[in-house]
């Protein structure tokens, strides 16, 4: 099944942030780099709001998608 969806990727180290990244890449998804680890809480917030979404729409799929981003360069 293929996972329509951006996965936001936090961390101190920048070169273990690269690393999940791309594990996130060969996943098939697209990996974002959204910095610090104090980020995480911001992206881990966004749970609750998908699963109301999933049961107000009756879907177990939905997901989050970064716009206004043409090509990822892994930027720190």
């Amino acid at each position: 099944m293929e996972i329509d969806c951006d996965i936001l990727v936090t961390g101190d180290d920048p070169e273990t942030r690269r690393e999940v990244m791309q594990l996130v890449e060969d996943s098939g998804c697209r990996a974002i780099n959204a910095g610090k680890l104090a980020n995480a809480a911001a992206a881990e917030a966004l749970t609750s709001l998908l699963i109301h979404i999933n049961r107000a729409y009756k879907t177990p799929h939905s997901g989050i998608r970064i716009t206004g981003i043409d090509e990822i360069s892994g930027s720190e």
